[in-house]
């Protein structure tokens, strides 16, 4: 398979997405994580306020990695980084009300959520098996085979769609939560808007980025078929 100067078209423009959003992220959390916030209110007392209010049941861990933070609905676990548990910043609270958000979502068993549970588990097998058939059909020229590739690997594109509700909702949950139980100030909401809006564009940008290979891919596998 000789190189192809489609897939730059395709590629490049995704990458400095990619570039962009992470860049955005990064700098976004640091200068927010060091702005304190007046309540002194760190990530670990955002996730006991919020889920003891709402009576919620949930697991806390702390971890390493500053932007590993997640929530895992299997064991109703929120990992904080330890600077996002420990350090009472405008950042920490924005990023422990979105895995709140997260877990809020799950316990009221919301729409997007349940569609997005239910395609998880599949999406790594269809993905990988997708894109290994779809290597094979055009090095050997098996329209049929590239095509199945095309059908399987764009469940890893689907699957980005599927997520941007998610992460958009469980931002707009961590807002309410903000508002509600009293955690930052108005110009802190306002700043913890940035950190979140921030995260958000990464699942854009990961979105554009699975789609601009599924293009290319499609793109590709039927100018094949053509000759």
């Amino acid at each position: 398979m000789n190189f192809d100067p489609l897939y730059i078209i395709f590629s490049f423009p995704a990458l400095l997405v990619g570039l962009l959003s992470s860049h955005i992220v990064s700098s976004t959390y640091r200068k927010y994580s060091n702005s304190l916030n007046a309540r002194g209110i760190n990530g670990v007392d955002t996730v006991y306020t919020i889920s003891k209010a709402k009576n919620y049941q949930v697991i806390f861990e702390e971890g390493n990695n500053d932007l590993n933070n997640h929530y895992n609905p299997i064991t109703s676990t929120i990992l904080l980084s330890s600077e996002v548990s420990r350090t009472p910043s405008i950042a920490s609270v924005a990023i422990a009300a979105h895995e709140t958000g997260h877990l809020s979502q799950h316990i009221e068993g919301t729409l997007a959520i349940r569609i997005r549970s239910f395609v998880a588990p599949i999406v790594g097998i269809t993905t990988n098996t997708g894109y290994a058939l779809l290597i094979i059909g055009i090095i050997l020229s098996l329209g049929q085979i590239s095509w199945l590739g095309i059908t399987l690997f764009s469940s890893a594109t689907v699957f980005s769609f599927l997520t941007l509700p998610v992460e958009l909702d469980a931002s707009k949950r961590a807002l309410k939560f903000i508002r509600e139980f009293s955690l930052l100030d108005g110009v802190e909401i306002e700043k913890a808007k940035e950190v979140l809006n921030a995260a958000a564009f990464t699942y854009v940008a990961a979105t554009v980025q699975s789609l601009s290979t599924l293009l290319y891919f499609f793109l590709r596998v039927k100018g094949t078929s053509r000759r």
